[in-house]
């Protein structure tokens, strides 16, 4: 059975790293006010972003940094 709750949770999960964090936030919580995710759906999101920059961090090149 189709379930658009898990329709536009899992597309904005799947446009974590590919828009703007800020946009993924946004849309999210559109979805949130109109009734469609629930809380615990914009933690699962927030997760994934958070999970995403904590990787990129890591990633960095610590001299690349100090060069800019």
């Amino acid at each position: 059975m189709f379930s658009l709750r898990m329709f536009i949770k899992k597309g904005l999960l799947n446009a974590v790293g590919k828009m703007a964090d800020y946009q993924v936030i946004l849309n999210a919580a559109s979805w949130q006010q109109k009734g469609v995710l629930l809380n615990e759906d914009l933690a699962e999101i927030d997760a994934a972003i958070a999970d995403l920059n904590r990787a990129k961090e890591m990633n960095e090149d610590p001299d690349a940094t100090r060069m800019a």
